[in-house]
């Protein structure tokens, strides 16, 4: 499988771990996949973690992923922290993209820093 996703109770988290090479098409599948989590568990943060991805991804494909999560109410709120090697093209933009459509996302070159920022409490309670 290109993507794991697990959502830790504890926590209150949903972690998504991608390897492979990941496509729009896995996109796709994933937000297929995380939906039906977000509905069962009610989670509002989610850690996404591309380290050890390929991907391939177009620019264009890149500026459809604000609107892909906008799509539903369940991505759209969620509190979303990325965790990508750097330099890795696309994830500035697309971290810059959400935030210009109103969505919490964050991208990181460490797990830590992903992890502090997205349990920071939210500067609106409503957001959280």
């Amino acid at each position: 499988m290109i993507f794991d996703i697990q959502y830790d109770s504890d926590q209150d988290c949903i972690f998504a771990t991608f390897n492979g090479r990941v496509s729009m098409s896995v996109v796709r599948d994933y937000i297929t996949a995380l939906l039906p989590i977000l509905e069962e568990t009610d989670c509002r943060r989610l850690l996404s973690d591309s380290r050890e991805a390929e991907v391939h991804l177009t620019s264009s494909e890149i500026m459809q992923f604000p609107k892909l999560a906008a799509e539903s109410p369940l991505t759209a709120r969620l509190k979303r922290a990325v965790v990508a090697t750097q330099g890795t093209s696309g994830y500035d933009l697309y971290e810059t993209l959400s935030k210009v459509s109103g969505q919490q996302v964050r991208v990181f070159t460490t797990k830590e820093d992903a992890l502090s920022w997205l349990f920071e409490p939210s500067p609106n309670p409503a957001e959280e």
